[in-house]
């Protein structure tokens, strides 16, 4: 019901044929050796984010994990030239909060404020990233949460199934790293290979500047300028996207629990290309048809699921079902994947979900914050400027393009699962049928 009023009232004010994007001014500019990308907002707050790029790319195996102490510890420490108390006092004076995140690909430490107050703020944000307190009491304490966590991870079937995933079907490969580290790699690290990890990734060729906010970008320059102009100019990131896809495999762990979970990935167009916003949109329906068959028709699943992954190394499809079924529910969703090969979408289903689709898209980017994260993830993948064509490339999108989309991606899935291994054979999981590719 809440989705249909949505949509409804986004009709209200724009026909989704003729509908156009308002783009904010926006500015990309070098600052002292540092890319700035710079978004105007009428919004009363402030949202600013130092981006690392490279993710596990940058990290032992052994070093799992290190990325995200650094940044929390950052976050939670702050700067050298304040003491914790301080540190904590003062931003709480000031309503301004710095957090962070790290991933497969990236890792950011963020800024949240009242525009009011945005150069004390700053100050007290940039002081952290170029000099950052390190306290060796801080480290004890996040890494010891950290480890909590890896701990509780394992305890968790949806969270511990799609590490197993990751794990095996990019064995031998960066992608098969922990971002937040395993118990094993977690114990290991120390505060000296965190600082040394610091000095390798926070440079100026390592990491990029997002700003948004209603801030005069030559304050921001100035900000850039005088609060991170020293930062060591350094490298830039060994990373990259993938040539090999996924590979058709299966990995099991046995494990007497009353359900049993499973998910299959499959490769993906490349993030930031027109194909990828195709293979997005082909996804969504998938979710829809697994969603009305595996739990509304057949009671198989409570949450069956499709979409695709965010992430740009090795960009990827997941599906997913939790069930006390695995033959039916693997059968089920064999016919699903066939069906769209062989078959193809409806007309109906992409006019739907194009509407849907942007409806989530435009709610999704109501705060600074999470347009700065977005700025952030296009630029990573390819340019910022997609953002602004996001629009546009959906309501382009044709019924030939999503179906070409999934007849050329997905020929091979490597599927996981946990649970009575006594419920499966390796039968279960026969690839799909491998339909001719379209050419486009």
């Amino acid at each position: 019901m809440i989705k249909n009023i949505i949509v409804v009232t986004l009709a209200m004010f724009a026909s989704w044929s003729g509908f156009s994007q308002t783009v904010p001014n926006t500015v990309e500019k070098e600052v002292e050796g540092i890319k700035v990308i710079y978004r105007e907002s009428v919004k009363g707050t402030v949202s600013a984010r130092v981006f690392i790029e490279g993710g596990v790319n940058n990290y032992s195996s052994e070093n799992q994990g290190v990325e995200e102490l650094m940044l929390s510890l950052i976050a939670e420490g702050g700067p050298a030239n304040m003491t914790k108390s301080e540190y904590q006092s003062k931003m709480e004076a000031l309503g301004a909060e710095i957090s962070s995140s790290t991933g497969y690909d990236y890792g950011n430490i963020s800024l949240s404020c009242i525009k009011q107050y945005v150069e004390p703020a700053w100050k007290i944000y940039s002081a952290a990233i170029q000099n950052p307190a390190f306290r060796q009491e801080d480290f004890d304490v996040v890494k010891n949460q950290l480890i909590t966590a890896a701990k509780q991870q394992k305890t968790n079937p949806d969270a511990h199934l799609m590490d197993m995933a990751m794990e095996s079907t990019w064995e031998g490969t960066d992608y098969a790293k922990k971002p937040s580290g395993t118990v094993e790699s977690l114990e290991s690290l120390t505060l000296e290979l965190v600082q040394k990890y610091y000095q390798s990734v926070i440079q100026k060729n390592h990491i990029f500047v997002v700003f948004v906010g209603d801030v005069p970008f030559g304050k921001v320059e100035s900000f850039v300028s005088q609060y991170l102009g020293e930062l060591p100019s350094g490298s830039e990131a060994k990373w990259f996207v993938a040539e090999d896809g996924v590979k058709k495999g299966l990995a099991v762990e046995d494990r007497n629990i009353e359900t049993n979970y499973i998910t299959g990935m499959f490769s993906a167009p490349k993030k930031g290309t027109e194909e990828s916003i195709h293979n997005s949109l082909a996804m969504s329906i998938l979710y829809d048809r697994f969603f009305e068959e595996l739990r509304t028709n057949r009671s198989l699943s409570y949450a069956p699921a499709a979409g695709a992954t965010g992430y740009i190394s090795r960009p990827m499809n997941r599906v997913y079902i939790s069930t006390t079924d695995p033959e039916q529910s693997l059968e089920v969703m064999m016919d699903l994947l066939n069906s769209v090969k062989t078959e193809g979408f409806e007309e109906k289903e992409l006019e739907g979900t194009k509407q849907s689709f942007l409806t989530r898209y435009f709610m999704g980017q109501e705060t600074n914050a999470s347009i700065s994260m977005s700025l952030g993830v296009n630029e990573i993948q390819s340019t910022w400027k997609n953002m602004d064509r996001f629009t546009d490339r959906v309501l382009n999108t044709s019924l030939e393009d999503i179906n070409a989309v999934m007849v050329n991606y997905g020929d091979e899935i490597h599927w996981t699962y946990l649970g009575k291994e006594e419920m499966i054979k390796p039968k279960y999981f026969t690839q799909p049928v491998k339909p001719k590719k379209v050419k486009k």
